[in-house]
């Protein structure tokens, strides 16, 4: 009979621990890329490129790391071309300024001087991309996210973006 009253007591600590980490979660809902602009642009090869990204993060869950980024551009039903980006650390609890670096490589007929003319004026319109990664919370969870067919319009209509 005793052990039964404690599991009472135990009952609403586990509840209020559940609904703090539920609404703990809802923050990350709120995570907004306000900006993008792109900061540098080089080729390393005859279809391949590296390029520097300022992301201006808002952020008002846990800081997290992103890592594992790749992905695959398509435009239109061909691929265009294939990237990765190094781990990411987007600060918590603020708005700030990440630098992402990303390495791409064409594929197709495509060479890298059409992208260079490409950059600065770019248009979204036709890109879709497929983009997995792996999010790990400062002090918590991982998770590993695969995203398909997402329009890259979509993207640059919610973003603020500069190019150089």
């Amino acid at each position: 009979m005793i052990a039964e009253p404690n599991k009472m007591r135990i009952f609403p600590v586990i509840v209020l621990a559940a609904l703090l980490a539920f609404s703990g979660c809802s923050s990350y809902r709120d995570i907004r890329i306000m900006s993008c602009s792109l900061e540098s642009i080089s080729p390393t090869g005859l279809k391949s490129v590296d390029a520097g990204f300022s992301v201006d993060v808002y952020n008002p869950a846990r800081e997290m790391q992103i890592t594992d980024i790749e992905g695959t551009v398509y435009y239109g039903d061909e691929e265009f071309g294939h990237f990765t980006a190094a781990p990411v650390t987007v600060p918590g609890r603020a708005t700030s300024d990440v630098p992402v670096e990303l390495s791409a490589a064409l594929d197709g007929s495509m060479g890298i001087m059409q992208l260079m003319s490409m950059a600065s004026r770019f248009n979204p319109d036709g890109f879709t991309v497929d983009v997995s990664l792996k999010i790990r919370i400062k002090g918590g969870m991982k998770k590993k996210i695969g995203l398909k067919g997402l329009p890259v319009a979509d993207f640059f209509k919610k973003v603020e973006y500069e190019s150089i």
